[in-house]
């Protein structure tokens, strides 16, 4: 394993660690000064953004609906869609410009408002967040690595599931980046894009179930995530018909979010000033974030 992937794993590995953890001492506390205090002088909860990379404002609308359900009580949850690009990221070429827009997405809102205590990127195998770190005061969660971490808290070996076949080796791609190709039993897909998932959830209920039980008795996973936006919800409806965890990357990414949040708080990795860089083309906020 090279220097790079053994550090991306032990960060994964440490999210994952952070995760089996209990809220502590909260760094939200010194900002109730900023925000105001909650009742009885608590720190306020969260405020969270979702950042939809894709350009579709139903996927939006789907997300922050289930990243609401997931969130803890009081959490505020404030969701932006990706002023341009694909309406559905299926290929290579759409995930790079689904990128461009996630960056342009949050320098758009950071332009106005920055009072955030973590960001979701919510595409599941979606490019972005490491450039969006180096853009955001706060913790940026992306739904892949989340769902990872807590992946390797419930067994050796995971299997991913999600919609189109063209994902399928994307994702393989991304998990051999982060350096855990050897904990991935198998990655696969059901004959469905997010899109159809979207319209169709009880014929993507019976897929999803039959293909996570092929998952542990072909592949051998001890845990089945279920990955993007348009399966999100999905794994409490079919629980009871797999006989091994499955993990909603949504879910677990809001929850990853919170804890961040009340944890670790407001840091910008790396800090420091950066180089003014000229642009052409761009719009004004993201010109202005990178400048």
């Amino acid at each position: 394993m090279n220097t790079t992937h053994a550090q991306t794993r032990r960060r994964l590995l440490a999210g994952a660690t952070l995760a089996a953890l209990s809220a502590a001492a909260s760094p939200l506390a010194a900002r109730a000064a900023e925000r105001g205090a909650g009742e009885g002088g608590a720190a306020p909860a969260p405020r969270i953004l979702v950042v939809n990379p894709n350009s579709s404002e139903d996927f939006t609308k789907l997300i922050a609906r289930e990243v609401r359900r997931a969130a803890s009580p009081g959490v505020e949850v404030v969701e932006t869609t990706a002023p341009f690009g694909p309406r559905y990221i299926g290929t290579r070429a759409t995930a790079a410009i689904a990128s461009h827009a996630a960056v342009d997405a949050l320098a758009r809102v950071l332009a106005t408002d920055s009072r955030f205590d973590a960001a979701i990127l919510a595409g599941f195998g979606a490019q972005g967040a490491v450039a969006m770190r180096e853009l955001a005061p706060f913790p940026i969660v992306d739904m892949l690595e989340a769902s990872a971490s807590a992946a390797l808290l419930l067994g050796k070996r995971f299997s991913v599931l999600t919609g189109g076949e063209r994902w399928v080796p994307m994702l393989k791609e991304r998990f051999d980046e982060l350096g855990l190709s050897s904990r991935v039993a198998s990655v696969r897909a059901i004959p469905l894009t997010g899109a159809e998932i979207a319209k169709d959830q009880q014929r993507a209920f019976t897929l999803l179930a039959e293909l996570s039980e092929t998952c542990v008795r072909e592949d051998g996973a001890d845990c089945v995530i279920l990955g993007g936006a348009a399966v999100a919800g999905i794994p409490r409806q079919i629980a009871d018909r797999v006989s091994v965890p499955l993990i909603d990357n949504v879910a677990v990414s809001v929850a990853m979010a919170e804890l961040l949040a009340r944890n670790v708080g407001r840091a910008r990795p790396g800090g420091g000033a950066r180089p003014g860089i000229d642009s052409a083309g761009l719009s004004d906020a993201l010109a202005a974030a990178i400048k």
